[in-house]
């Protein structure tokens, strides 16, 4: 049986020429000097999972779509979708910096009680997280600790270089903690014994420490999708995000209902707003993203659906 090489990689292609793609895929073009400008202000290939809804649909039994597009999809349509992801971003950073910073001190706080430098202690942390593996692999602290010493090195934060000259390098958790970027926090999170997990998450009304370990998780992922400006608006979440009891916790109960919507951003958001309840009970971060997501283009071609979104979200409970 022959194998197949690798396949020629696409021509490129000037901004009119990218233009006559789309137009010959039958994306109307309303505007063409706007429709040039957005190709070259955004890019085609970044515009490229904004257009993807809008594409027709292959036969049944054939996953993913075609590349002409429905009728009625335009260039303009897709720019206001774009233009709409990018406010959206931005809104869902801010909440997530507000809980990564609360978290941060939550850990430091609880932890540096314990020993100054709790970060250095294996023994402080799960078996699990700091035992070599069964194939002679480094631990996964051991990863987690060279990656933190790979940002430190790396940092141009004066507090490091304060800590270099004066400590010989050692540092208070309070003050490791802000060099880790919220991976590095999750990871650590995920190593902290469940006695520790349970006390920092009781601080945000969760009863158990591995619902907290697996929303940071999904924060994680909506920050870097958001950080490195990827669309949004319709992304599912790589992880199920876990839900603590229905009976615990009645402001969940619309994600409980659907494993759509929690799958989905509206899941991750929805996850966020009960935490900045928590952290910030006077924060209007809820409401603007309520009127936000008012704005999404009126158009019976793609929908909030997409991302989860439930009829009425905005009446529910937890988001009053």
């Amino acid at each position: 049986m022959s194998v197949q090489g690798p396949r020629a990689l696409k021509p490129f292609k000037t901004f009119p020429e990218q233009l006559q793609v789309l137009r010959d895929r039958g994306l109307g073009i309303e505007d063409e000097p706007s429709a040039l400008a957005a190709l070259e202000r955004i890019g085609y290939y970044r515009l490229s999972g904004y257009f993807y809804p809008l594409r027709k649909t292959k036969p049944v039994g054939e996953s993913g779509r075609l590349d002409d597009f429905v009728d009625g999809a335009t260039m303009d349509l897709v720019i206001q979708i774009a233009d709409f992801d990018k406010k959206l971003r931005l809104l869902t950073l801010y909440a997530i910096e507000t809980i990564e910073v609360s978290v941060r001190v939550a850990v430091a706080h609880h932890l540096g009680r314990v020993k100054p430098d709790a970060h250095r202690h294996p023994s402080l942390l799960d078996g699990r997280f700091t035992s070599t593996k069964r194939n002679g692999d480094p631990s996964d602290y051991d990863g987690w600790i060279e990656k933190f010493e790979q940002l430190c090195e790396k940092s141009k934060e004066d507090f490091i270089d304060h800590h270099n000259g004066n400590y010989g390098g050692q540092m208070p958790i309070w003050v490791a903690i802000e060099a880790w970027d919220f991976g590095l926090l999750s990871r650590f999170f995920t190593g902290l014994k469940f006695r520790d997990k349970n006390a920092i998450a009781a601080n945000y009304g969760l009863a158990d420490g591995e619902v907290l370990r697996s929303w940071l998780r999904t924060f994680n992922f909506v920050r870097n999708v958001a950080a490195h400006h990827s669309r949004l608006w319709n992304r599912v979440n790589t992880d199920i995000p876990v839900l603590p009891p229905l009976e615990r916790c009645r402001w969940l109960e619309p994600l409980h209902k659907d494993q759509n919507s929690l799958r989905r951003l509206f899941g991750a958001l929805t996850l966020m707003r009960f935490m900045m309840r928590a952290i910030k009970p006077d924060s209007t971060w809820h409401e603007q993203l309520k009127e936000h997501m008012g704005s999404f283009p009126k158009t019976d071609l793609v929908s909030l659906k997409a991302a989860g979104f439930p009829d009425e979200w905005q009446e529910l409970p937890i988001w009053k």
